[in-house]
């Protein structure tokens, strides 16, 4: 099985962290949107796609690469990090995709550190994220993920 993840990590290195998190449970291959261009998303099983959330949104990179390539996306799944780490995030995304007919295998949100804005005037909110249950409960999604491709495939 070949897993692929595509970031947008730019500010904090925070859904990088989260995406080094998931490799360390399954073989995946990482890269960074900007260097996503000439990659066949359709030579992969799964690809996912994770990012910071700028202004309550994925980054628009990202997203522009996910409309891009939607014809060749088989199995996906999307994952986020935020001040608040709440999913909510998540969901226009996950619309998205279940509309243009994409088996999603899941999304995950967690806290990391933010200093958008007013928030640098404290230090950040969610100082110390991801932490280390941050960490572990990606790995324990990436495993239900890859579970639930597998479980598809029978």
């Amino acid at each position: 099985m070949k897993i692929l993840v595509i970031l947008n990590s730019t500010h904090r290195q925070n859904t990088k962290k989260i995406a080094e998190a998931m490799a360390e449970t399954a073989n995946l291959t990482i890269v960074d949107v900007a260097e996503a261009e000439h990659i066949n998303v359709g030579d992969y099983d799964i690809v996912g796609y994770g990012s910071g959330i700028y202004a309550g949104k994925f980054g628009k990179k990202l997203v522009k690469h996910i409309e891009n390539n939607l014809k060749d996306l088989k199995n996906v799944f999307i994952f986020s990090t935020s001040g608040t780490g709440n999913e909510k995030y998540n969901e226009k995304l996950v619309a998205y995709l279940n509309e243009n007919c994409k088996h999603v295998l899941g999304s995950f949100a967690c806290k990391g550190l933010c200093k958008w804005f007013i928030f640098a005037l404290v230090g950040g909110i969610a100082k110390g994220h991801p932490d280390t249950a941050d960490l572990e409960a990606a790995k324990a999604f990436i495993e239900r993920v890859i579970e639930k491709y597998n479980s598809t495939k029978n």
